[in-house]
């Protein structure tokens, strides 16, 4: 992490003094009020430049009352949060907030826009480059990624309001694999996650209502991302919401919730099984570089030997592993566990079948 500047530091302490004070404060008090704060206390020319800095940044309005020497400072009336970022830390945040919007994560709210131009502003003023125009600042993925599933922002805002506040929703949606039924769901919203190119809501589902004649069987497989039942946990895709409201019901979160739990990431992103397995590679020299720079897991453990260097490792088995051994399988050879080896291999059967290629041969 980078060090903040002093000139930094003093600009934030003058953005604290008039965030606690709520009224406009002068030059000569904001100066004075700094000894408060810091150690080292700058000449009151260095505070009036601090001050002066800051409006350019749209962080304090500075103002001469009529009669008065001196000037008055107060908050920008746009500024709500108690920050101020250096270069550096607007850098961060400018990667951070286009890699969100990325995999789903719309800046829509007013703050958020603001707090990115302002970040924008920031950079802009302290480089001799258009570094964002130039696209110098980016984040990005070598992996495919699939355009974010189209939602309605005002439904996600309606669900974080009710994450806040405890209270219960009542909710149309329409379930992935049931055509293109409604289904209304009275639910106790639990978590969000943005996962991928989607967001996905955990949630307990109180009751449920489907249209005559298409109600599932007593005990037959729910589709994913619906509900699993009344008085079940489920994971729902929020581009799926048809309509959301605040409910009256006072639900209470199931006993023992926990996000991490497998029930929730079972339904979340698939979970093959509870307990991590025994996994063991063997690899290939380009994914022997990338795995050495990017361990697959903590335990993971590598040793050469005449066949080719041997991967060991604990991890839970879960869709995304089997997509990265899948998407790499000229490089790297499944040895243990033996269920494991066969899925690759029956994968990499129907896949040679659907390019024409009918030889079994292993």
């Amino acid at each position: 992490m980078s060090e903040i500047k002093p000139k930094d530091l003093r600009r934030r302490t003058l953005t604290k003094i008039l965030h606690r004070a709520r009224t406009p404060l002068t030059t000569e008090e904001l100066h004075a009020l700094q000894t408060e704060w810091a150690e080292q206390i700058p000449h009151i020319k260095t505070t009036l430049r601090d001050l002066r800095a800051l409006a350019k940044d749209e962080q304090v309005v500075g103002e001469k009352p009529k009669g008065k020497k001196s000037f008055q400072w107060r908050l920008h009336r746009n500024v709500s949060l108690d920050l101020v970022l250096t270069p550096t830390e607007s850098m961060t945040l400018l990667a951070m907030l286009q890699h969100s919007e990325r995999f789903g994560f719309k800046l829509v709210t007013k703050q958020l826009v603001k707090l990115r131009d302002y970040a924008l502003g920031v950079v802009t003023r302290n480089s001799t480059q258009d570094l964002l125009a130039q696209g110098r600042i980016t984040s990005g993925t070598r992996f495919m990624t699939l355009l974010p599933g189209a939602y309605d922002p005002a439904h996600l805002g309606i669900i974080q309001s009710a994450l806040l506040a405890g209270h219960s929703l009542t909710m149309v949606y329409k379930p992935r694999d049931a055509e293109d039924v409604e289904c209304t769901y009275v639910l106790k919203p639990l978590a969000l996650s943005f996962q991928d190119s989607n967001i996905y809501l955990s949630a307990y589902v109180e009751s449920e209502r489907w249209p005559s004649g298409k109600s599932p069987e007593p005990g037959a497989a729910r589709g994913k991302y619906s509900s699993n039942g009344p008085g079940m946990t489920c994971v729902l895709m929020l581009h799926r919401v048809v309509s959301v409201n605040t409910h009256f019901l006072d639900i209470p979160d199931p006993e023992d919730y926990r996000f991490d739990s497998f029930a929730v990431q079972r339904d979340l992103m698939t979970v093959h099984g509870q307990d991590e397995i025994g996994l063991m590679l063997r690899l290939e020299p380009n994914l022997l570089n990338r795995l050495t720079e990017n361990r697959l897991s903590e335990t993971q453990k590598i040793k050469p030997t005449e066949a080719g260097a041997i991967l060991n490792c604990s991890i839970q088995d879960t869709q995304g592993l089997r997509l990265f051994l899948i998407s790499n399988a000229d490089e790297i050879e499944v040895l243990q566990p033996t269920y494991l080896r066969e899925h690759v291999r029956k994968t990499l059967r129907k896949a040679l079948r659907m390019y024409g290629e009918e030889s079994e041969t292993t």
